[in-house]
């Protein structure tokens, strides 16, 4: 398809970003998400130095927040703006969902089913959960029972995995970063640094992000060595490796056409293209997949994206690698080509780790930065966003550079990947025999102690089942020790309870 008709591409004409952190930002002051969108939007607009963009668009987007469950999230960010009814849109909830907005709203934009356009989201984790433990009664919008979304959802996990204890990011990104380890070839100890010296890097860019919820920079040693502000969660992730959700933080964005653009006499200078995007899906749950060292579907997204974007991967100047887990930037930047010390750089925004994790809507900063990085410099911006247990791959383009805009379709796709790229072997929810471990996690108390010992086995039978080890000393020390993949042993079936693992 040849490059979209001049004029009728999407372009960011603005961005506002908000962060509510009590001591940084003044004393605490809890607002509901809501409210934050709202500022955030209100930023973005001034941004645009449109004043009446409020009244004016057409279409409103939103991203889900988690900590409050609006019936309409569009029409609640409506009621903060005080504004006039609008079109509204929200993705379904998860990390992928800023850029997946962004690829459908440029699309409307592209048909001409769209003018302008207010995407936002915002997360007050912190806020609801200091209010509770301070006793706060907080006025905020009551949760609802029923929501409109685009799109549809299932559970994080599985029936085999929840019994497991696998229902949470924090026990399935761990199985991900130790089979990585294992293919890669590097031991516990050298791995540990390798992990601990990228997301260094990734500090060092949140420490000069203003709207940061740790604007401090972290050395790699900090973020990797055990201790009372730095315990275990799920091997091999200290505390400093995890994504923080306990944030209070939004960010919006201005969207229009390139015809409204000029009508209203914003500088091309002021406003930046949307070159392309797409979208896919891995298998839905870790256990569900082909193996845990690799993402057919991230490769494809990636790969279509750059293409509706007329990008070579060379051409892009900045990446924002959506970064809730270590090994989420590790096997996003194996499916690229590119290497995690690229001198380009992963993140324009600090990762979630370290600028923060405001529940779905990290993506949408990342979006907001790579646009204000972006404006006015002949660049291009490559990010990504990731929903549930690496599963929903969503990826945008945004490029200031004319040569880039001219070669560009200005659209996105939604991609079917064939059943046989993503499906997994057979699970076996009693099994009994032999196997070898393909990953694991050793799953902590807050204390240190080590609670229990998750691992995926492949059965000699080829099927696949998840199993506890023996919660021994000395089991669990095989485990933290010793590259654990690759050990053999015996499945035993648990009925209702978790199945056991016996190591040779």
């Amino acid at each position: 398809m040849a490059a979209a008709r001049a004029g009728r591409g999407a372009v960011l004409v603005g961005a506002g970003q908000v962060r509510n952190r009590p001591g940084l930002d003044g004393p605490f002051d809890p607002q509901e998400p809501g409210r934050l969108m709202a500022t955030a939007v209100r930023r973005a607009v001034e941004d645009a130095g449109v004043p009446d963009l409020l009244e004016d668009a057409d279409l409103v987007a939103t991203v889900a927040p988690i900590i409050l469950r609006y019936a309409d999230t569009p029409e609640a960010l409506v009621r903060f703006l005080g504004t006039g009814p609008k079109a509204g849109l929200e993705a379904v909830p998860g990390g992928d969902s800023p850029c997946s907005l962004l690829n459908e709203v440029a699309n409307r934009i592209r048909e001409g089913e769209v003018r302008i356009a207010l995407l936002a989201g915002a997360e007050a984790v912190h806020s609801k959960r200091r209010a509770r433990k301070e006793g706060v009664d907080l006025d905020w919008t009551p949760n609802a029972k029923d929501k409109k979304v685009m799109g549809d959802q299932r559970f994080i996990a599985n029936e085999i995995e929840m019994r497991h204890g696998i229902f949470a990011p924090i026990q399935s990104y761990p199985l991900f970063e130790n089979a990585l380890r294992a293919h890669a070839g590097r031991s516990i100890e050298e791995h540990q640094v390798f992990v601990s010296e990228f997301m260094a890097r990734y500090s060092e860019v949140a420490a000069r992000n203003p709207v940061s919820w740790f604007p401090d920079p972290r050395t790699a040693e900090e973020i990797r060595e055990v201790g009372p502000k730095n315990r275990w969660i799920c091997f091999p992730y200290t505390k400093l490796m995890n994504a923080i959700i306990e944030v209070d933080q939004g960010a919006a964005l201005v969207v229009m056409s390139e015809d409204e653009a000029d009508r209203r006499g914003i500088a091309e200078n002021a406003r930046v293209a949307y070159l392309g995007g797409a979208k896919a899906a891995d298998a839905w749950t870790p256990t569900e997949r082909v193996d845990f060292v690799s993402s057919p579907a991230y490769r494809a997204a990636s790969k279509r994206a750059l293409e509706l974007s007329g990008t070579d991967l060379s051409q892009v100047d900045a990446f924002d690698l959506y970064s809730c887990f270590p090994s989420a930037v590790e096997l996003a930047a194996s499916e690229l080509g590119i290497s995690l010390d690229d001198p380009r750089g992963l993140t324009l925004t600090g990762g979630l780790a370290h600028h923060g994790g405001p529940g779905n809507n990290y993506a949408m900063h990342s979006l907001a930065n790579a646009f204000n990085w972006t404006r006015g410099a002949s660049r291009t911006a490559y990010v990504s966003g990731l929903g549930m247990a690496m599963t929903k791959h969503s990826a945008s383009v945004l490029s200031s550079d004319r040569e880039r805009i001219a070669a560009a379709e200005r659209r996105s796709e939604v991609l079917d990947i064939s059943p046989e790229l993503v499906t997994g072997p057979e699970l076996a929810d009693q099994p009994d025999g032999p196997g070898t471990i393909e990953t694991y996690t050793v799953e902590f108390e807050r204390d240190g102690t080590p609670a229990r010992g998750i691992v995926v086995v492949r059965l000699d039978d080829g099927r696949r089942t998840v199993a506890h080890v023996e919660p021994r000393p000395e089991v669990f020390a095989r485990l933290l020790e010793t590259e654990a993949v690759g050990l053999r042993g015996r499945a035993s079936a648990g009925a209702d309870q978790p199945n056991g693992f016996a190591l040779d």
